[in-house]
């Protein structure tokens, strides 16, 4: 009997367009000879939504990637091996799902909230578990654990939005000051570069860290580091593995319209131009970033890769997108697995993990 694999996606996140992206070829992907394959849409409200079929929830014409009105309001129920779908209308189960398939990015699908909900379901979800999840999605918890694991990382200083007009200055000016322009000013807990900037003066540093804080209490701002954009593809949980690494090429910085919408906006270098001994440092380290985090499943390591050949681990992404033109899925086909073979093994993973935290003692006597 074939198991029920939920893709789960949108979201309350500044990221949820392409979350929908990225669930689409998953939804496509994924062996349907092998899996029952559904889909699991959350609305930026919070509210879920249930289908069989990825065009019967997301109207996906263009550019344009939303849900579509007048869906099946659902929500989810603990049941034995698995968690079933209640229709909120009909009153009745639709389905019983035996894997979670999580392609939220950002805010409260990479950070550890979906994965605590599904821990409280005992299922199987692909990916990071919530420790990793929350870690991995908080750049300035991600670095100071990289530091400590002395894994060279971008400079950085965080402003928060309780800290006072007079601290944000100082802090403002400490940054201009040991790192000089240009500066990154990024939110802390978003990835696909939402709320990012480049700026080249005080002027444009209060416009950014204004509008970064529209998507985060914390933001960072960061010292530019000049050299080749670098990122590694990471599969595994106890014994990971790491792909050949890719460059990319872009304009200014790989924003989020280059990323998404525009493939003429970067190009993609698969994989990149490198020699053996780049490569082997490039895997060693991202494996080891991967450990030093605690994740599972996958994620992808960026890196800067300076003229005199040091590696900088810029951030980590636990649930990296998977589009058509997204580096994860890419970087493992040229390095042998194929997308329906990574997906594949990534459900595999997700199991194993279950399996292996489901014999542990859960009461003590």
């Amino acid at each position: 009997m074939k198991k029920t694999i939920a893709v789960v996606c949108g979201g309350k996140s500044g990221e949820h367009e392409v979350s929908l992206r990225s669930a689409f070829y998953v939804y496509n992907n994924l062996d349907k000879k092998k899996y029952q394959v559904v889909i699991l849409a959350i609305d930026k409200k919070g509210n879920w939504f249930y289908g069989r079929n990825f065009n019967d929830l997301v109207n996906t014409k263009g550019l344009l990637w939303k849900l579509k009105p007048r869906l099946e309001e659902v929500v989810l129920l603990k049941s034995k091996n698995g968690s079933q779908v209640l229709s909120l209308k009909k009153k009745r189960i639709l389905t019983k799902i035996n894997i979670f398939f999580p392609l939220i990015h950002g805010t409260y699908g990479e950070d550890g909230c979906l994965q605590g909900f599904l821990e409280l379901l005992n299922v199987p979800y692909v990916g990071a578990d919530v420790i990793g999840s929350a870690i991995g999605m908080d750049k300035e918890i991600t670095k100071k654990l990289l530091i400590i694991e002395k894994i060279p990382i971008t400079k950085f200083v965080v402003i928060k939005k309780v800290d006072s007009l007079k601290e944000k200055q100082e802090k403002i000016k400490t940054a201009i000051k040991q790192f000089h322009f240009p500066l990154f000013i990024k939110p802390v807990s978003l990835g696909s570069s939402v709320g990012v900037f480049k700026v080249f003066s005080e002027k444009e540093i209060k416009k950014a860290t204004e509008e970064a804080f529209q998507y985060d209490s914390k933001i960072m701002i960061e010292k530019f580091i000049k050299g080749r954009e670098i990122e590694c593809s990471v599969l595994g949980n106890n014994r990971p593995k790491a792909s050949l690494p890719g460059e990319i090429k872009s304009v200014d910085f790989y924003s989020y319209k280059a990323k998404y919408l525009d493939e003429n906006e970067a190009r993609l270098l698969v994989p990149a131009p490198l020699n053996k001994k780049l490569i082997t440092q490039i895997q060693k380290l991202s494996i080891q970033t991967f450990k030093a985090l605690g994740l599972k499943g996958m994620a992808r390591v960026d890196f800067f890769l300076k003229p005199n050949n040091q590696l900088i681990v810029n951030e980590v992404n636990t649930i990296p997108g998977f589009t058509q033109i997204s580096m994860y899925p890419k970087l493992w086909e040229v390095s042998g697995i194929k997308y329906s073979k990574l997906l594949d093994s990534l459900v595999q993973l997700a199991i194993e993990s279950h399996n292996e935290k489901n014999k542990l003692k859960f009461s003590y006597n």
